[in-house]
């Protein structure tokens, strides 16, 4: 018994001496293997392209001291202010309400100069319908717009253009911005007096969608309402890390 106790203690000793040794050679290998040496910059790149796709919002507010005669007249106007819109082919699916509003606005009490009782107070509301319309085909654009005036609308809030599938534009800006991003790494390891290695992590930080110019929408006649489609351009941002050497 005693001679195998000997035995473990004699085989826990020497364990004890293996694992040592290990820690001891990794601990020494870590300390001479050194660090990798990296360099990280962040890369612009945009691209740019002819919107293909607008959007207006248009609406038709209407008045009057009862609130069921401002809702009614509001309708048949909004009524045939659609119904002129699709005339134009454009889809039901591209036609939206966007808001739908009332608010009162109580008329001041004058108050007349010769002491009697003064007038007013009266309540007016306001019915606001609005709608976004998407419009597919360009050339539309100024006969959408005109269509909506001329059948009521009293309130336009702007054109956006958009590109339908900005896929194309996005790639073209993420190859210009990895590109920028290996000439600021490379002029930088210049500066340094290393060279650029192999790319150690790659992520992109920001990407977005701006009107630069504006060049008149071709196909309008001299009577239609004149619009400025431009160009769109997709910018984009990529941080990039390179092994240096």
């Amino acid at each position: 018994m005693f001679s195998k106790k000997i035995l473990y203690v004699g085989i826990l000793l020497a364990a004890a001496v293996v694992l040592a040794t290990g820690c001891t050679v990794a601990s020494r290998a870590a300390e001479t293997t050194p660090p990798t040496r990296t360099i990280t910059v962040v890369g612009q790149g945009k691209a740019s392209g002819s919107p293909d796709v607008a959007s207006i919002t248009v609406g038709i507010e209407t008045l009057g001291e009862s609130l069921q005669t401002a809702a009614e007249e509001n309708r048949v106007k909004m009524a045939a202010l659609l119904e002129a819109i699709k005339k134009l082919e454009i889809a039901d699916k591209d036609i939206r309400t966007s808001n739908y509003s009332v608010y009162t606005e109580r008329q001041p009490v004058l108050e007349p100069r010769d002491g009697t009782k003064g007038e007013g107070g009266t309540v007016v509301y306001h019915v606001n319908n609005q709608v976004t319309v998407t419009v597919r085909d360009l050339t539309k654009l100024s006969a959408a717009l005109d269509t909506a005036v001329a059948t009521g609308a009293n309130n336009i809030y702007g054109v956006n253009f958009t590109v339908d599938d900005a896929t194309e534009l996005e790639n073209a800006a993420r190859a210009d911005a990895v590109a920028d991003a290996k000439a600021r790494a490379e002029s930088l390891a210049k500066l340094a007096g290393v060279a650029v290695g192999e790319v150690m992590s790659i992520s992109e930080v920001g990407n977005g969608s701006v009107p630069v110019y504006y060049d008149s929408l071709k196909g309008m006649g001299s009577s239609s309402t004149p619009i400025e489609a431009g160009q769109l351009e997709v910018q984009t941002s990529v941080q990039v890390t390179y092994a240096i050497r």
